[in-house]
């Protein structure tokens, strides 16, 4: 139903998509506690596996995504777009929230690390936009937020 997400991904130099999941110093770039915690949940984990845990919960697990080294962030960051393009995300304004904040955290220290992902991440952006309503963010203005982001991610 997302391949499109996952056939965006960048290509190795040979031409083949990327298929090493992210090691422990992916995720961990400085030791710190979070991080620490990212490795616990998401070490050895695919793209599915890590978009079941989207599911289960956005909100820790966006925080996650947030803290972890860019490379980490470059792979599993389309098991969270996965989610947030699903129906399931419908009503899920945390998950929303959490995926903006994870982004800007990345976009404002690790712009050029994640390079590689911004179109991804630009398509997503405007994805969530188009349908910013369905995740029922009544109570903080989301969309603003994230045409700041597309801005910021455009420059």
């Amino acid at each position: 139903m997302f391949g499109w997400l996952f056939n965006r991904r960048k290509k190795c130099k040979d031409g083949t998509p990327p298929t090493l999941l992210p090691t422990r110093k992916d995720i961990s770039v400085f030791g710190s506690l979070d991080e620490k915690r990212a490795i616990k949940h998401f070490l050895g984990k695919d793209l599915r596996q890590a978009e079941a845990l989207f599911r289960e919960n956005f909100g820790v697990y966006a925080e996650d995504l947030m803290w972890m080294g860019p490379r980490a962030f470059c792979f599993y960051v389309d098991a969270a777009i996965a989610y947030l393009a699903s129906p399931a995300s419908t009503g899920d304004s945390e998950a929303a929230c959490g995926f903006c904040g994870a982004v800007e955290f990345q976009v404002e220290h690790y712009r050029m690390e994640i390079s590689s992902s911004l179109s991804r991440i630009e398509d997503a952006i405007q994805l969530i936009l188009g349908d910013i309503d369905r995740y029922e963010c009544g109570y903080v203005d989301l969309a603003s937020r994230y045409r700041n982001l597309l801005a910021k991610i455009r420059a």
